[in-house]
């Protein structure tokens, strides 16, 4: 049983919550190429491919924004997700997977 989980965790778990954390800097970039002139916000490939990742991200990052307020321009929900995927994916994660018993 502990070889599955730990198959599960290794093959499934870890990846998709890097994939989202990959996920979450393309979100973050791309809305710094919008806000400083780089990209088209009427571009529609960039529309759509910044459509998508939002629809996918903010999910995860409408409770954090209702939890902490914007500070001014400074909007730190993407950071506090990025740090939450870090810790469950490297440290919350493995320890509940090799805390338990064999």
């Amino acid at each position: 049983m502990h070889e599955l989980v730990v198959a599960l965790y290794q093959y499934f778990v870890y990846p998709i919550l890097t994939l989202l954390l990959f996920a979450l800097f393309g979100y973050v970039i791309m809305s710094w190429l919008f806000m400083f002139n780089v990209l088209s916000p009427y571009g529609q490939v960039a529309r759509q491919i910044y459509s998508m990742l939002e629809s996918v991200l903010e999910p995860f990052l409408r409770p954090i924004r209702n939890t902490i307020p914007p500070l001014g321009q400074l909007d730190l929900s993407v950071f506090i997700l990025a740090l939450l995927i870090l810790f469950f994916r490297d440290w919350l994660f493995p320890q509940l997977i090799f805390a338990t018993p064999a």
